[in-house]
């Protein structure tokens, strides 16, 4: 057994460990329809990762019975197979036989167990393909215009919700062109919380400065209050279809399946290695005897020096058990970043025969696990985009001048609080005439020119936008960019894109660290306490503000003029005229903001006061942090008090695009 494939089947195992906890909650909810939905999407797209990677790596056991699996799935989807006792009693039978040939040597031959129930998985996809289209008549029964852009999925999903109760809607949304991306995210967001988006379409012509959409809705009402938080985002019309609600199921016949094992619990835990848990036990010794004995301090006498000194001894301690707890939530960089350029890269490589080697940068970041986990499957996908979409082939390459063999690279890095990881390779670039020509196909438009090239960059992460007309082991089934952008959301994040034509690409997710120990510097403004992270502060020295100094707008700091911030301004908070306060240099550390001639970003920063530096234990707003700009985290004090943690980056650039 090669590397790569040891590394597959130890996420493999993994998948069938979250495969059979779906199938057990899919036994519990399958009466109720939504949730059916979601966790019969969800358990397709680990049975179709099983089965792309494992037929890559030549494990043909697993291959062979996800393939067969992810069909009957499908037929699930289409309406075709009802979920059954049976049914379900056939899947765990399937990933039962997946988690054995995972045991089992790569070169063995299917054994006659997993062949079994390869075979009966099969026959079921057969019989319900012999089906046909079941719900032909409500496509009949739709107005012609939503009739024709519905996929066979997309009307069994219809299908389903009325059977259950819903009522269909139109919602036409138009939004203004520069922010259609993240309004339309929020709409969706919004509808989702009492109903069900089945499918999103072009509305009326767009024009220059708006782009239409049309969604189909499926919900029992669509509250007022919703509605009116709705047409805050855009242009937004509802309108009910009145239709009957659809009947008949389908049922396979019952001979086709047989009974399977119960699923065997699963056991919830994370690996953590021994020396670590010893090193915390002792800690956590010290840091008794350290607390016992500032008491006793405290107690025997009055003098206050023995008290502070044990203080200051506790909070050291402190500090350093929360840091070493935080370091049980990490994993290494290099493990996720390794994993996708195994898994996504070198099998979509050999497969295409194209050469290219995969460099790892910042191997050594630690991340935290459940980060780790949201970020797992979008990376898979970007590293697999950059080999088959980025990275061009020996020939082509050849005539480009380039080298045969392509190059991705794959980094991670802290930044404060923020986890940057990118994927960047050296390839053609994006080709804005095949996103155009997919966005015509979709309806979005049909005229080059209406995009500009951020809009085009924007439009790849839109749900089921795909270039890819055939399905394979590998792609095709409409899974694609849209999965990094909804777990940017899910982390309260953002992904972020740069191509140059023949160059090559870059795809960044920017993400708030779940916990981090910072130093940050306090700071008052408004009569509210903030925390700015002290490494975008140039030095310490913070000076008082003269208002004869700063009347003109600029500061004279170690012989360079500044230009002035006033962080109550970036706040949008009331002008207090006062001729306190204090003053400081701060620093951008990356782009996105004018830049003096040193190629760095420097500011006068005013603010009412300064409270002085801190270590905070700084936790992420998850997915509600894209709601407030330029706030990237909570800041915890040693007195327990919760203070915002600023990012006076995205502060300056809010105020220069407004």
């Amino acid at each position: 057994m090669d590397e790569e494939q040891s590394q597959f089947i130890g996420d493999a195992r993994e998948i069938v460990e979250k495969l059979y906890s779906d199938l057990d909650q899919l036994r519990s909810a399958r009466s109720q329809g939504r949730q059916r939905r979601e966790l019969a999407a969800r358990i397709f797209r680990r049975v179709h990762t099983l089965k792309g990677s494992a037929g890559s790596l030549g494990l043909k056991s697993v291959s062979l019975i996800a393939h067969d699996f992810e069909g009957v799935l499908d037929g699930v989807r289409l309406g075709r197979v009802e979920i059954t006792d049976a049914v379900l009693d056939a899947f765990e039978d399937g990933a039962d036989a997946i988690a054995r040939a995972l045991e089992s040597s790569p070169t063995e031959e299917t054994s006659p167990g997993a062949a079994a129930v390869s075979k009966r998985m099969a026959a079921m996809a057969a019989q319900s393909k012999k089906q046909g289209a079941i719900a032909g008549s409500l496509r009949a029964a739709l107005p012609p215009e939503i009739a024709r852009s519905l996929s066979e999925y997309d009307l069994q999903h219809t299908r389903e919700a009325v059977r259950e109760g819903a009522k269909l809607f139109v919602v036409a949304a138009g939004f203004a062109i520069e922010t259609f991306d993240l309004n339309f995210r929020e709409l969706t967001r919004l509808l989702g919380q009492t109903g069900e988006i089945i499918s999103t379409g072009p509305g009326s012509p767009s024009t220059a400065d708006e782009i239409n959409f049309r969604l189909l809705y499926a919900a029992e009402l669509v509250p007022t209050d919703i509605l009116r938080q709705a047409e805050a985002l855009g242009h937004i019309e509802v309108d009910e279809i009145k239709i009957e609600p659809a009947a008949a199921s389908l049922k396979i016949p019952a001979e086709i399946f047989s009974a399977a094992a119960r699923t065997p619990e699963i056991d919830e835990t994370v690996r953590v290695d021994l020396r670590q848990l010893d090193e915390l036990i002792s800690g956590a010794s010290e840091l008794f005897r350290y607390t016992t004995n500032a008491l006793l301090s405290l107690s025997a006498s009055g003098d206050r020096l023995p008290f502070e000194t044990a203080t200051r001894h506790l909070r050291r301690r402190f500090v350093e058990l929360e840091e070493r707890l935080l370091k049980l939530r990490l994993v290494p960089a290099g493990e996720v970043l390794g994993r996708a350029a195994a898994r996504g890269g070198r099998i979509a490589a050999r497969r295409l025969g194209k050469q290219v080697d995969f460099e790892i940068v910042g191997g050594d970041v630690g991340i935290d696990k459940s980060l780790a986990d949201t970020i797992a499957d979008p990376l898979l996908h970007l590293v697999r985009n950059a080999v088959t979409h980025g990275i061009e082939s020996p020939d082509e390459r050849r005539a480009a001048g380039k080298s045969e063999v392509g190059r991705v690279k794959l980094a991670a890095f802290n930044e404060g609080s923020r986890i940057h990881v990118t994927v960047t390779d050296d390839g053609r670039g994006i080709d804005w005439e095949r996103i155009v020509a997919s966005a015509a196909a979709h309806g979005i438009t049909n005229d080059a020119s209406e995009l500009s090239p951020d809009q085009c960059l924007r439009l790849i992460f839109r749900p089921g936008f795909s270039t890819a007309t055939n399905v394979s082991e590998l792609s095709g089934r409409g899974i694609g960019l849209d999965v990094v952008d909804r777990a940017m959301a899910q982390a309260g994040g953002e992904v972020r894109v740069a191509t140059e034509p023949g160059a090559g690409t870059t795809f960044a997710m920017i993400m708030p660290a779940t916990l981090a120990l910072v130093q940050c510097l306090l700071v008052e403004s408004g009569n509210q306490l903030y925390a700015i992270e002290s490494a975008g502060i140039c030095d310490s020295e913070v000076l008082d503000v003269d208002q004869t100094r700063i009347a003109t707008g600029s500061i004279e700091c170690q012989g360079e003029s500044l230009p002035l911030v006033h962080l109550g301004a970036l706040l949008d908070q009331p002008a207090v005229p006062s001729t306190a306060g204090k003053v400081f240099v701060w620093q951008a550390r990356n782009n996105g903001v004018a830049r003096s001639a040193d190629g760095q970003s420097r500011y006068a920063l005013i603010v009412d006061s300064v409270r002085g530096h801190h270590e905070s234990l700084v936790r992420s707003l998850g997915r509600h942090a894209a709601r407030w700009t330029g706030v990237c985290g909570a800041a915890e004090l040693f007195d327990g008090n919760v203070v915002l943690m600023l990012d006076i980056e995205e502060l300056i650039k809010a105020r220069e695009s407004g």
